[in-house]
């Protein structure tokens, strides 16, 4: 008797942790909340202007990039596969490229280089 007790216990309590395990509903990753993508990009842009030191009409280019390519991702749900977004991400960093001027772009390289060799060195 004791034995099947203890089997319709084990078994109910194997069920019930089985059921709320699946009725846990995650957010969606992609869906972010706005005043922090809106800080992230804030932050990357001062640290962009540190860098190549920007004019205030770039700063403003840059934003409307970035909110351009945030609305395009929220409008198209096909770039939420891991290559639409690579390419996203790829169009995006080369329209803000264009908005800097050769010598800012010399800059930036020359900052990226410094730390790319710093971690690529063996031994």
């Amino acid at each position: 008797m004791k034995k099947i007790i203890f089997a319709i216990a084990a078994i109910v309590t194997f069920t019930a942790g089985n059921t709320f395990a699946q009725r846990y509903n995650r957010p969606n990753p992609a869906v972010i909340d706005a005043r922090a993508d809106n800080a992230a990009e804030e932050f990357k842009i001062n640290k962009l202007d540190e860098i190549v030191k920007l004019t205030r009409k770039q700063e403003n280019q840059i934003k409307k990039i970035e909110n351009k390519y945030d609305r395009l991702i929220d409008r198209n749900q096909r770039y939420h596969t891991y290559q639409g977004m690579k390419r996203l991400e790829e169009e995006k960093q080369k329209e803000i490229l264009d908005v800097l001027t050769p010598a800012q772009r010399q800059r930036l390289f020359a900052y990226q280089h410094r730390f790319d060799n710093r971690y690529n060195r063996r031994g």
